[in-house]
């Protein structure tokens, strides 16, 4: 990495690390937006778009009744969310491909992850109650696409010496491992399991996305001077 390389790569990292903790406000906005139910919400029964579902009832494609007051806040929390997981994705993408990771791997990765952030915006943009296929689509994008992207992006923090590339890893597999049992449950391997389709969907979406701001703090609290072992 020469000089003249340095300022860009920190001022790309750092950027992506502020998308990333940005983060934080997704799991605000569950918490608020649940809290304002009048029905009960349940973390292990209710999928994680029931929030932002506009109308109240058994709508399609859902397994229990909905009713989401606050649907609007939460699904422009879902927008924002997307488009943190892309920027953070893409600049810390960039940022690693000047160290010693190599090009390819960090940029898949952005790649992959920018992916995710655009499935997560059509989430948010679909509400499921009313477009159910683009919904699923951008679902099932955010979720797959992100969780590998969160995998290379975590081997390529690795390779250039930083150890919270672990905890990406480490969260991406826990992930992937939530997408099996979920497909798992739609295949009626789990017969016992389906009322528990909201607790699986956060299995394999909610380690990525602490994982992403727990890098991302990583890079905002690391000393610019500090350099990483090759």
């Amino acid at each position: 990495m020469t000089r003249e390389q340095l300022p860009a790569t920190r001022r790309d990292a750092v950027a992506g690390a502020v998308a990333w903790v940005l983060i934080v406000q997704f799991f605000v906005l569950h918490l608020l937006v649940q809290a304002a139910w009048r029905t009960p919400y349940s973390w292990a029964r209710n999928d994680i778009s029931d929030l932002g579902t506009t109308v109240c009832g058994q709508a399609p494609g859902y397994r229990t009744y909905v009713c989401s007051p606050w649907h609007s806040a939460m699904n422009a929390s879902f927008v924002v969310l997307g488009a943190c997981v892309a920027a953070g994705g893409v600049l810390l993408g960039i940022a690693l491909s000047r160290g010693t990771a190599g090009r390819l791997l960090p940029r898949l990765a952005g790649a992959l992850l920018a992916l995710a952030g655009v499935g997560t915006v059509l989430v948010g943009a679909n509400p499921g109650n009313l477009e159910l296929t683009a919904h699923l689509v951008g679902a099932a994008a955010a979720t797959l696409c992100g969780n590998a992207g969160l995998l290379l992006l975590g081997l390529a923090l690795r390779r250039n010496g930083r150890a919270v590339g672990t905890v990406g890893v480490g969260a991406a597999l826990v992930g992937f491992a939530g997408v099996l049992i979920a497909l798992a449950q739609q295949l009626g391997l789990f017969g016992g399991l389906q009322g528990w389709g909201g607790a699986v969907e956060r299995v394999a979406i909610f380690p990525m996305l602490i994982a992403m701001i727990v890098i991302g703090v990583s890079y905002l609290t690391r000393r610019p001077g500090m350099r990483p072992t090759r």
